[in-house]
This record gives C-alpha cells, structure tokens and sequence, in this order.
C-alpha cells in the first residue's frame, strides 16, 4: 500500500511559483496546501502542521532548500521531499539527495511531471 498524501507543503521565496505549484496540485485533486516563503517558515509550518509531502525551492533568502533539508532531516526523516531547482546539475543532485530530497525537480515543469514525481513518492 502507498503512502497516503493530504497535507502539502510548499516552500518558496517566489509568490508566483507557489501559486503555479498550488494551482497545479489543487488540478491533480490536493487541497490541503500549506505554504511558507523561506527555510526558516517552512520548518515552522512542519512543527505546526502534519505534513506528508513538502516542494521545496532549491534558492531561497535566510535558509536555502539544501540548509532546510539538513534541518529538517535532524527530526523528521519520514516526510518526503521534492526540491525544485532552476539549474539542473549533477552536483546539485547529488548534494539534494545526499542532504535527504526523495526527488528533484527542474523549473519550469508540468503538472504532469509534477504530478509522476508524487506518484513515485506515493509508492515508494
């Protein structure tokens, strides 16, 4: 049996991005969409909330997506993570799964991609 996906975290710097993110999971059928602006909130939001999947952006201002994937990881190893990047590099990946990201994901993607990403999580 997959995991099951309710509480959706978004963490991104940009307004835009999270409203595309969040259009594109409320169309794949998600609506409990939880969203922070930095690292920093987005740590917040996970001790607040019950989160089962969080996306978050690789560049940020305060704590960056890798600086909050180290954190996170100290106390929560269970919830899966997609990092969004704008720059697909081999040592951006490595440093992204190594720090604890279940998937990767390079800006700008689709609903699609989004949504098979998710599904990989799901069944993992």
């Amino acid at each position: 049996m997959g995991k099951n996906i309710s509480n959706i975290l978004i963490v991104d710097d940009s307004v835009t991005m999270r409203k595309i993110i969040k259009h594109h999971l409320t169309q794949l059928g998600y609506n409990s969409i939880i969203e922070a602006s930095n690292g920093k909130e987005g740590l917040k939001k996970v001790v607040e909330e019950k989160i089962d999947l969080i996306i978050c952006d690789w560049n940020m201002p305060e704590m960056n997506g890798l600086q909050f994937l180290y954190n996170l990881r100290e106390n929560w190893q269970e919830i899966p993570v997609i990092m969004l990047t704008t720059v697909n590099t081999q040592d951006e990946v490595i440093a992204a799964m190594k720090a604890g990201a279940n998937s990767y994901l390079t800006k700008p993607f689709t609903r699609d991609s989004l949504k098979e990403k998710i599904e990989q999580i799901k069944t993992k």
